[in-house]
């Protein structure tokens, strides 16, 4: 269920904050009424919305705007399904979403990889944290500067030039269309697709003109978009290599460019494949992130200190280099508490203890978890313990003991350009199904009260400037705790699911458009609609008892509804789903709706997933 508003208490009392060891005194709890936020309110219309449903506890319904005159995205939704393989022949892979996280890294079900006839087709499509261990270091300032001064400017800034800077800035529906004047042609190399729910992105790319190569693993789906015209040059990687992955990526991009023409930029979609592209980026002379910045965010322990260091709000936490760290760490953090790997895997081995035994039982389970982990597509995915997997060889077991969050989730979406914010909102996540942290829902606008999405928001930009990015859209994960905002973590990329779809429905705004200016290095200014255009609410919905889905009619009566966007079955009929008791909960089918204020939608979602009769039938 989602939470009931009475449950999220602005417990912001002032009270001491007890997250930091003793010794660092915080002075950053500031009591609420001095505070003058530093976010510009034209990137955040979500505050000032929130102020009057505060106001007013019904909000007015939204008077409709116009997005055609504010120069609104257009679009379809697209969910989160990867598209169906049935009439696409051959040996082409992908990878379906991660069972567990939608809006954080996509991911593999333990069975992608069989279909791919044997490991070394395996290694060669998949990016692995091994090709991440062997990745260049950042350059020095000096040898950036010599790239600079060596690569000429790339077409979309020498375009640039010629327009006149305010008028290509401006909020409006005319600076938009000067926007997509410089990046229409633009030459844009994608580091992997992803999997192939990810196609619309790409999609997107070739509706604005931008001409795409696609770097990625031999068997990947996404080659099949040269002969659909989508994408110009597909760049066949054998990623089983991975000490020279790096130095091929870089001789594959600069051929393709001959053909293609002069590259604007760089970028990628894909959790893993974000610090390969930061170095492409570098090394080719383009926009990007520096290296430090997205190692840091990638390393959760790395993050925690740089933002203590900053004195930003963190949770207490140790790191777990061996079993005798145990003891250590439960003193340190106290309970309830999180033990998590460093390096970002979703979810895989997050889990919650109360307690030293139940901390000694959960590092175990993680260690056996973790060892029969696969790398696949360039991320984590669960082994099904028939085979040791791959990813023992490279994981090192660091995990991090974190004092447990209480309280909401919720998604920060940012967009920045040089260093500053220009859009941000939040999207309130729906209580996970513990232990897994597995997700269930969300809706957009938030629920919080205006402070508390100050408050998140506020916290989201300062972590993600403290960590040192500049760029592009970024997908940050919070809670509002007890003890008010508190970082979960920053990915330095756009949320997958349905992340893309939500801020596009409610406030006007195109991550994926956004995020290729940013990176071609043309300004980023979003139209953004004053209010909600839509108020959503969404929800994947886990399989309630385990056993074989009979047939997928069961939502039937939902299909065309005037305010059901979609709904859509995920498993297919003779599968198998997984209840919480017997594991990680299979998704069975995701619906979205839209009404006139955000707790309508959240009432009308949940009366949907109510009414729901699934067709399990337990396996004999």
């Amino acid at each position: 269920m989602p939470p009931k508003s009475s449950a999220l208490t602005a417990a912001l009392s002032g009270a001491p904050a007890q997250d930091a060891p003793p010794h660092h005194h915080h002075h950053h709890h500031h009591h609420v009424g001095a505070h003058k936020s530093f976010l510009d309110p034209s990137a955040f219309p979500c505050l000032e919305y929130a102020a009057e449903v505060d106001g007013n506890a019904p909000a007015t319904p939204t008077p409709e705007e116009d997005p055609s005159a504010l120069g609104l995205a257009q679009f379809e939704v697209v969910g989160s399904m990867p598209m169906d393989f049935t009439n696409v022949g051959g040996n082409l892979v992908d990878y379906e979403l991660n069972p567990r996280r939608r809006r954080g890294g996509e991911e593999v079900p333990p069975d992608a990889a069989k279909s791919l006839g044997g490991p070394s087709s395996y290694s060669a499509n998949y990016m692995s944290q091994a090709i991440i261990g062997s990745l260049p270091k950042g350059l020095t300032q000096e040898a950036k500067a010599k790239i600079q001064q060596s690569v000429p400017a790339s077409p979309s800034s020498a375009a640039l030039k010629q327009l006149n800077l305010d008028a290509v800035t401006a909020r409006t529906a005319q600076g938009k269309k000067l926007r997509r004047q410089v990046i229409s042609g633009a030459v844009m190399v994608f580091v992997t697709a992803g999997y192939s729910g990810k196609r619309f992105i790409l999609e997107k790319a070739k509706q604005l003109g931008v001409k795409i190569i696609v770097v990625d693993g031999p068997d990947s789906w996404s080659q099949i978009l040269v002969e659909e015209g989508v994408i110009e040059k597909f760049v066949p990687i054998d990623f089983g290599e991975s000490e020279t992955v790096f130095e091929r990526c870089l001789e594959g991009i600069k051929k393709a460019s001959k053909e293609v023409g002069d590259l604007d930029g760089v970028t990628t979609f894909s959790e893993l494949a974000v610090p390969l592209a930061s170095r492409l980026a570098e090394a080719l002379g383009l926009p990007h992130n520096s290296v430090e910045a997205v190692d840091n965010a990638r390393d959760k322990h790395a993050t925690r200190a740089i933002m203590d260091k900053a004195g930003l709000p963190t949770p207490r936490h140790y790191k777990i280099m061996t079993p005798e760290d145990l003891p250590l760490a439960a003193a340190h953090v106290g309970f309830p508490a999180v033990i998590k790997p460093i390096s970002g895997a979703a979810s895989i081995g997050v889990i919650r203890c109360n307690d030293e035994d139940g901390l000694n039982k959960a590092y175990q389970r993680v260690a056996a978890e973790m060892s029969q982990c696969r790398i696949v597509a360039g991320a984590l995915i669960q082994g099904d313990g028939t085979d040791d997997g791959n990813a023992g060889t490279w994981i090192q077991l660091v995990l991090m003991l974190e004092e447990y969050l209480d309280g909401p989730e919720v998604d920060c979406d940012l967009i920045f350009d040089n260093g500053v914010p220009v859009y941000g909102a939040v999207t309130d996540n729906w209580p996970t199904v513990e232990p897994y942290f597995n997700e269930t829902g969300s809706n957009c606008p938030s629920i919080l009260t205006r402070q508390q999405q100050e408050e998140l928001l506020e916290l989201s930009v300062r972590s993600v400037q403290c960590l040192g990015f500049k760029i592009g859209v970024f997908h940050v994960e919070c809670k509002y705790t007890s003890r008010g905002a508190r970082l979960i973590e920053v990915n330095c990329r756009m949320g997958g699911g349905p992340v893309r779809d939500t801020n596009l429905i409610v406030w006007g705004v195109d991550l994926v458009e956004e995020h290729l200016m940013a990176c071609a290095g043309i300004p980023v200014r979003p139209p953004i609609a004053k209010k909600p255009l839509k108020h959503l609410a969404e929800y994947s919905v886990n399989a309630p008892v385990t056993g074989i889905l009979q047939h997928t009619d069961y939502g039937d009566k939902w299909q065309g509804h005037p305010d059901v966007l979609y709904f859509r079955p995920i498993v297919k009929p003779g599968q198998k789903c997984v209840c919480v008791k017997d594991g990680l909960p299979t998704w069975v089918c995701e619906l979205m709706v839209s009404k006139s204020t955000a707790k309508e939608a959240i009432d009308f979602c949940n009366e949907i997933v109510d009414s729901l009769e699934l067709p399990i039938v337990p396996a004999a």
